[in-house]
């Protein structure tokens, strides 16, 4: 059972690798939130709403989106940002417990690469989310379960002609992590071990 203290202390500790030309590409930014409940630490995750040319339609992922103009001095803000419109939940500096590695991916709308850079929030207290259009669902994953084994599969992921073969993590009722937010997911569990 992961426990939120100790994963605050590892993130204190945590030197995330940063993308060094990360200023000069496209940017976005996420927000893993963490709550503590009586079976241990769980993170919020949202599911797309399906929409027609969305590459990540219907998938699970951490909320966040992309940084413009009024971001462009704190990648962070951008996360909270992001996270108020899509959930409604406020995070703030003080929520903030740490942060991630940047994640190097693909920019679609530009077939150019961009960067992610995941921030670790603790959970407000009033923690009710109104998801807008952007979101179908919302699910709070106890991050013991990405340590648990038999919950990993292959995901054939379909992208031009071509099929590609991704790890990925059964989250119940058909719901799938995979791709960059697994690999978000994954370093913060290894912190908490």
């Amino acid at each position: 059972m992961h426990e939120i203290e100790p994963l605050i202390t590892a993130l204190a500790g945590h030197r995330p690798r940063r993308r060094r030309l990360r200023r000069r590409l496209k940017r976005a930014a996420v927000a893993a939130i963490l709550r503590e409940t009586g079976q241990g630490v769980e993170v919020l995750l949202v599911q797309r709403a399906r929409r027609r040319g969305d590459p990540w339609s219907g998938d699970m992922a951490l909320p966040g989106g992309r940084i413009d103009g009024v971001d462009a001095a704190s990648a962070s803000r951008a996360a909270c940002r992001e996270t108020e419109e899509e959930t409604g939940l406020r995070l703030t500096r003080r929520s903030g417990i740490g942060r991630l590695s940047d994640r190097l991916t693909l920019d679609h709308r530009r077939r150019a690469p961009m960067i992610v850079s995941p921030f670790v929030y603790r959970a407000p207290a009033d923690t009710g989310i109104r998801a807008n259009h952007e979101i179908a669902g919302t699910h709070w994953l106890p991050l013991a379960r990405l340590d648990e084994n038999g919950h990993r599969d292959i995901l054939h992921w379909r992208i031009g002609g071509l099929t590609v073969r991704m790890l990925c993590h059964d989250c119940g009722e058909g719901r799938r992590l995979w791709g960059l937010t697994l690999a978000i997911l994954d370093e913060l569990v290894a912190l908490g071990r």
